[in-house]
């Protein structure tokens, strides 16, 4: 196992807070973070948008309608106007608040969205003086790619849906190819033990998301995946208790 990958597992499964504690307080703020930790999860996992003035925040939607109630793009708008927008009363938080809320606490999975530009989010990371417990991570192989050019030291992870990249024999060289410690994939598209065996044999981690079902969390704990991002981590928690 790589010092890399040593960062971002351990000798049991790690629970992962998708958008914070979601299921408990909204998506993506500083009190679903903050939650999660209380919880006691062992890493949180977020989405990162920019601002049309170079600020990486925390979002999951390219557009506030949805969240918001309110019309606008997020790469649209200058930060100190997205500053004033309120996500059920809280506020949308930069990048750099996150990773100094998790410092030392938690492993932070940031997934750069589709379209967004990586050095701003590097930017951030360094800002934040962020270089050990932090993953980059896409659906893009090519947001990837600029990840390793950008920060070649920070861990980076490939996000897949399933399909071709469900693979384990398609995904084993994309990654490489990447120098990704693995794979964030949805739960679903696992379908056997025999498809984290496989990339464990490769020296990467499986990480698999997002699981909100008790007996999905029980079942891929006992296929060994190495993290289980849910919007529910006190659920999480208790449920791989009764494994113990």
């Amino acid at each position: 196992m790589s010092d890399r990958q040593s960062q971002l597992t351990n000798s049991r499964l790690l629970i992962i807070a998708h958008r914070g504690a979601s299921a408990e307080a909204p998506e993506n703020t500083l009190a679903a973070f903050r939650r999660a930790l209380a919880l006691g999860a062992d890493g949180i996992e977020l989405d990162v948008r920019v601002t049309r003035d170079g600020e990486a925040v925390v979002f999951h939607d390219s557009t506030l309608t949805r969240l918001a109630g309110r019309r606008g793009r997020l790469a649209r708008l200058l930060f100190r106007e997205l500053r004033e927008v309120r996500i059920q009363g809280e506020p949308i938080p930069t990048l750099a608040e996150v990773l100094a809320l998790a410092r030392r606490r938690a492993v932070v999975q940031i997934e750069i969205k589709r379209g967004v530009a990586v050095a701003p989010v590097v930017r951030a990371l360094h800002r934040a003086r962020a270089d050990t417990g932090v993953v980059l991570a896409s659906f893009d192989a090519a947001l990837v790619a600029a990840s390793r050019r950008l920060a070649p030291r920070i861990p980076r992870m490939l996000i897949s849906g399933g399909g071709e990249r469900g693979q384990a024999k398609t995904l084993v060289p994309v990654l490489a190819a990447l120098g990704a410690v693995g794979v964030s994939i949805d739960h679903r598209a696992i379908r056997s033990p025999a498809f984290v065996t496989a990339l464990h044999r490769c020296g990467l981690c499986v990480w698999c998301w997002t699981v909100n079902d008790t007996r999905a969390m029980l079942r891929l704990a006992s296929w060994g995946v190495d993290a289980i991002l849910s919007d529910n981590p006190a659920l999480l928690k208790s449920t791989l208790a009764e494994l113990d």
